[in-house]
């Protein structure tokens, strides 16, 4: 029985894990990854918005996380798979794909999002989300469409743009891009309203385009937990409370799986902290009381140690 378990060691969670662990609890990632991390493993821009992080990339800033945790001796199943999550007497049971079962007292809910694939397959000639494979493919001499009005459409016009494509043309049905890319990108390259796709061939609006590239933004990954009726927001992330636990008691949800405030690396570790310390006084509540009962029971007949605990005047 681990104090908590948490699924997923991104940011979040391994922030959770790690404030846990220098609290004096015993808690347990759960990642369906080798590596902790997170999306930090997909992302090999310079990440420049951690402040003590200096012109280090995502692959490195998930390096040092799944380093740091592991010199902390967290309990980590790696390249495990949550198939079920399950309110149990006393806590929660966590079922992986491998068959391992993990029981805890409490559980955080830390799994991430994943690209919104509006319909699309990934393809040679469809690349779904920003990442690696973004990163990795050849736009010399190409056409491109991007599909979406987000900041990754409009950043990622200016990415393929300087890898070479000689055309690229936004499609969106509404804008909402930051102001520093809008100034960035031609107007005449962008198209705004209703578009038809034919990804296998493929074209966009009836043109054709060497590759499409779909920015529709991110959706919590959630598969697991289904069953259990979680509150969810109009945009399909979990609803919390200030201390990050969710409507189903003692399970909480932190990270860009909430969104409760601006999605990114640090928020997400930030979440981390205020579970902890959340879960901390749930714990630390149910040891006083179990200790105190303990010292009822232990003291002699007639002791007023055995008496029943005064009521608060109300």
């Amino acid at each position: 029985m681990f104090d908590a378990v948490i699924i997923g060691g991104g940011p979040a969670g391994a922030s959770c894990a790690l404030w846990l662990k220098m609290l004096g609890f015993r808690p347990c990632i759960v990642e369906r990854r080798p590596v902790l991390g997170g999306l930090q493993n997909d992302n090999p821009y310079p990440n420049q918005w951690i402040a003590p992080v200096l012109n280090r990339t995502g692959l490195e800033v998930a390096a040092d996380i799944h380093r740091h945790v592991l010199e902390h001796d967290i309990v980590c199943r790696l390249s495990e798979a949550v198939t079920a999550l399950e309110v149990v007497e006393g806590g929660f049971r966590v079922t992986t794909a491998g068959g391992e079962i993990i029981l805890a007292r409490t559980a955080v809910l830390a799994s991430g999002v994943r690209p919104v694939k509006g319909g699309f397959t990934a393809s040679d000639g469809v690349i779904i989300g920003p990442g690696r494979t973004m990163f990795h493919a050849e736009f010399e001499g190409q056409s491109v469409a991007i599909l979406g009005g987000g900041d990754n459409a409009f950043e990622n016009y200016i990415f393929v743009r300087k890898r070479g494509a000689t055309r690229v043309t936004i499609f969106a049905r509404t804008i909402r891009a930051r102001r520093e890319f809008l100034e960035k990108v031609p107007p005449a390259d962008v198209r705004i309203g209703a578009y038809p796709v034919a990804p296998d061939v493929p074209s966009v609006a009836s043109q054709r385009y060497d590759r499409i590239l779909v920015f529709y933004g991110w959706e919590p990954y959630l598969p697991y937990a289904r069953h259990l009726g979680l509150a969810h927001s109009s945009r399909g992330f979990v609803e919390t409370s200030a201390d990050c636990e969710t409507s189903v008691p003692d399970l909480y949800a932190i990270g860009e799986i909430a969104q409760r405030m601006h999605p990114c690396c640090v928020t997400s570790m930030a979440d981390g902290v205020v579970a902890a310390k959340a879960i901390q006084r749930t714990l630390e509540q149910d040891a006083v009381a179990r200790f105190a009962e303990r010292v009822r029971r232990s003291a002699p007949s007639g002791d007023p140690a055995r008496a029943e605990p005064p009521q608060r005047l109300r």
